[in-house]
């Protein structure tokens, strides 16, 4: 009796100890997580129970895509520079999908928003609510897709663009595919741009939204 007495006694100490630190991380995460911002998902305890499965989901590999080929990128985005380093840190959450530093002075952020309304004067393009984020405006086209939409928290954008402009965009460092891509409806080319850090790259950033917006026309 003694022995096993004996042998229950670490697992069991181990077990609480297991409980005890997962409280803690999941508190901490919590708390993380409700610092990206709104966006999406409900800012509760059952909101971030939703994020942690769907962090899950982003390990899995993407659905199968088309095989379409995606041809060249569009002229503009091809001529786009590599972005300076370093990157900005992209949280480990998918939903909000945020960086944690490199934030984009206001003034930057704000011009981004104002290209976006200033594309939605063109025919067949309009600004509303969006799909995904649900807490701001994004530019649509017509009654169809969602386009682009800009995060006020952090100047960063998510963008649908073409495989070929979403290759340059990876390899020179302007954004991520979104960990979701391929997902629950979410298109494959679904980016994350990140935010501007001066007029130069803000300019850049507006490249991309400018032709994820004539691609989305042409489509």
């Amino acid at each position: 009796m003694g022995e096993r007495t004996g042998t229950r006694v670490p697992g069991l100490v181990g077990a609480v100890l297991t409980v005890v630190l997962g409280a803690v991380w999941a508190r901490r995460d919590f708390h993380a997580w409700r610092a990206l911002g709104p966006g999406g998902l409900p800012p509760t305890p059952w909101g971030w129970l939703r994020v942690s499965a769907l962090r899950v989901v982003a390990l899995l590999p993407a659905p199968p895509g088309s095989g379409i080929d995606p041809g060249p990128p569009t002229p503009p985005v091809g001529r786009l520079p590599e972005r300076g380093a370093p990157r900005p840190r992209v949280a480990p959450h998918p939903v909000p999908h945020r960086v944690l530093d490199q934030r984009a002075p206001r003034e930057l952020a704000r011009r981004l928003q104002q290209e976006l309304e200033t594309l939605a004067g063109r025919q067949g393009l309009r600004m509303a609510t969006s799909r995904w984020e649900r807490h701001h405006d994004a530019l649509w086209w017509g009654t169809g897709d969602e386009i682009a939409h800009v995060h006020p928290v952090d100047g960063s954008c998510h963008a649908v663009l073409t495989p070929a402009d979403l290759d340059v965009v990876r390899a020179r460092g302007w954004g991520v595919v979104h960990p979701l891509a391929g997902w629950g409806g979410l298109p494959r080319t679904y980016a994350l741009l990140f935010p501007p850090r001066d007029e130069t790259e803000a300019g850049h950033v507006v490249t991309l939204l400018r032709a994820a917006t004539e691609t989305a026309r042409k489509g």
